[in-house]
């Protein structure tokens, strides 16, 4: 078997991932939904704060979808992925540390606040996937790709666990509640996210000269039409971002809402915060095995593998009464989550022209993470219209199942050539 060897740039590009997940991990699955429910939306109704909550995801998400493609086609013409990216970024680390400003039933700006750092980490996130396609070889995909999320979920892990311990003892850091520990948390997942920023842009190197003749944005929005008129010619690529769209859905949603869910039961704040650690050091190893896994059966079987564990998951969280079952349910998430983003991601790497890398990861995130504002949507209206947290997340098994079935169609790269 050839040696696997990592050059620098590569290097930098899975580091990175450690410290934007502390965005995903502290942020999104734990502390926001906490300090909101329990400190932001002080005297607002749980369920409607919860309803405000899944709307804010919707509307950021959504906004994505518009512009998703667009920002990665701007790149690919102008060959400014590294420039886009770090400014990207920076905006979401800034409001992400805005957040330790607000008082007590502040909801109204710690959503706005939120909705723009979560926009920005996923316009940030299209450049960053695109750069994969430019720094590894198609038959390193794969591993690069699961090393990224491997690693992600270690990094992000680590510095939520020292957020969880300032929270849970925050007189032994000097803190004088758990409301000041988190505020704090804030403050150091965007020097966290900073540091591991740093390395990616020294070695990052954009390749290249620019393609554009006049005017960018009306040449980048063009390129993107054009491809979607053209669509028949890269048929398998935009039938796996179909399956993508319907069962990335789900699992961004279960992603999000987790927390919320959990806190809506009645389970204690600090239960969630043991929950959550769970998922971050059960997915570390679990998706350096799915890397292996498809090196050996390929990336769609183990996507298919991941959404019939994902229904499960989802029956399973209907009968949650306690912290012993939210912690099961925590394992069975982290066992699978890190898999099915990283071999879709690398899947959809081997699919597409490298040419259009930038623009054909912005439909990527478009239907992907910008696709998910139909889970938020969906666990929204349940909540309205039912009043009952318990079945808030059975509708994304419609979404699994869905994906499930287009995903049958997808064919592996080596299977297009036979």
């Amino acid at each position: 078997m050839k040696k696997f060897k990592l050059n620098t740039e590569s290097k930098a590009w899975i580091a990175y991932d450690a410290g934007n997940s502390a965005f995903a991990t502290t942020i999104v699955a734990a502390f926001f939904p906490i300090f909101y429910k329990e400190f932001w939306s002080s005297g607002v109704d749980s369920l409607t704060a919860a309803s405000y909550y899944s709307w804010t995801l919707t509307i950021s998400n959504l906004a994505l979808l518009f512009t998703a493609p667009i920002i990665g086609s701007i790149t690919d013409l102008s060959r400014t992925t590294k420039r886009l990216f770090a400014s990207f970024t920076l905006v979401s680390i800034f409001f992400v540390g805005l957040l330790y400003t607000l008082d007590l039933g502040a909801w109204f700006q710690a959503l706005i606040f939120f909705g723009i750092a979560n926009y920005c980490f996923s316009a940030g996130n299209i450049l960053y996937d695109k750069m994969l396609v430019q720094i590894a070889p198609q038959s390193q995909l794969t591993r690069i790709s699961s090393l990224g999320f491997a690693f992600g979920y270690l990094g992000g892990g680590m510095l939520f666990l020292v957020n969880a311990v300032m929270t849970l003892y925050p007189e032994s850091f000097g803190l004088d509640d758990a409301s000041e520990a988190i505020r704090w948390s804030f403050i150091m997942v965007s020097i966290w996210w900073s540091l591991f920023l740093i390395p990616l842009v020294i070695h990052f190197k954009d390749r290249g000269v620019a393609l554009y003749e006049k005017s960018l944005i009306k040449e980048s929005t063009a390129k993107v039409f054009i491809t979607l008129k053209n669509i028949s010619q890269h048929k398998n690529a935009f039938l796996f971002l179909l399956a993508f769209f319907l069962y990335i859905d789900g699992v961004h949603t279960v992603m999000a809402l987790a927390s919320t869910f959990a806190l809506n039961l009645g389970l204690a704040s600090s239960s969630v915060i043991v929950g959550l650690i769970l998922v971050q050091f059960v997915a570390f190893p679990a998706t350096l095995l799915w890397s292996r896994i498809s090196e050996k059966y390929g990336d769609r079987s183990v996507i298919n593998i991941c959404i019939l564990a994902y229904i499960a998951i989802v029956v399973y969280s209907t009968t949650l009464s306690s912290a012993l079952e939210f912690y099961i349910l925590a394992v069975g998430v982290g066992s699978v989550q890190g898999g099915i983003q990283s071999c879709s991601r690398s899947l959809f790497g081997k699919l597409v022209p490298e040419e259009k890398a930038g623009e054909f990861f912005g439909f990527f995130n478009t239907f992907g993470k910008a696709g998910a504002f139909i889970g938020p949507a969906l666990v929204a209206i349940f909540i309205t219209f039912f009043g009952n947290i318990t079945i808030a997340l059975t509708p994304v098994i419609f979404l699994f199942v869905a994906g499930g079935l287009v995903m049958l169609k997808v064919k592996e790269p080596n299977e297009i050539t036979k």
